[in-house]
């Protein structure tokens, strides 16, 4: 079924579209929360609840559907990981990580994490199709290489090596714009 049919029964209520989401997505979603959490009850139990967020929060026409719950799915794993690991849970990690994670929020965090996702979209915008998404299948829905190597066609090393030689093009890219 397609995006905009499925968005349409969303936004009547009607459960087919949650069946329909589900079916097209679920595996997709799974995929992305697992690609943050390495467990797989929590990734169920995120997947589900990214299922529910959609069900009551789509908007009338987004732009992409898959985007819109690659979204939702990423942040609700991200919540799920820091709720996890919460510092009574465990006190070791976020006592090495003190020193490098700043622990306050300012405007100027606002602007600055704006300028750069505005820089990250220009440099991604330079890149051919396969280099763009095994970038995004790694980093941004943090899938393994050895798993972003297969989304896009390509052996683990070559994958790896191509992933090196981004990341060193981003620095480049970051540096020359006085961001890095």
């Amino acid at each position: 079924m397609e995006d905009v049919k499925i968005t349409e029964l969303l936004a009547s209520r009607d459960q087919t579209g949650l069946s329909e989401l589900k079916r097209k997505y679920e595996r997709l979603i799974l995929k992305v929360c697992r690609g943050i959490l390495r467990s797989p009850e929590d990734a169920e139990e995120v997947a589900n609840d990214t299922l529910l967020a959609v069900w009551k929060n789509t908007p009338e026409n987004p732009d992409d559907l898959k985007a819109y719950v690659c979204r939702i799915a990423r942040r609700k794993a991200i919540n799920r990981f820091h709720y996890n690991t919460a510092a009574m849970r465990n006190a070791d990690l976020l006592t090495e990580l003190d020193e490098c994670i700043p622990s306050g929020y300012s405007v100027e965090d606002a602007a600055e994490k704006a300028e750069l996702t505005a820089a990250l979209n220009e440099w991604l915008g330079t890149l051919d199709e396969k280099k763009r998404q095994l970038f995004i299948q790694r980093y941004f829905y943090m899938l393994s290489a050895k798993e972003a190597a297969k989304s896009v066609s390509m052996t683990p090393t070559a994958a790896t090596t191509a992933l090196l030689r981004l990341r060193e093009s981003l620095k480049e890219f970051l540096i020359e714009r006085k961001m890095f």
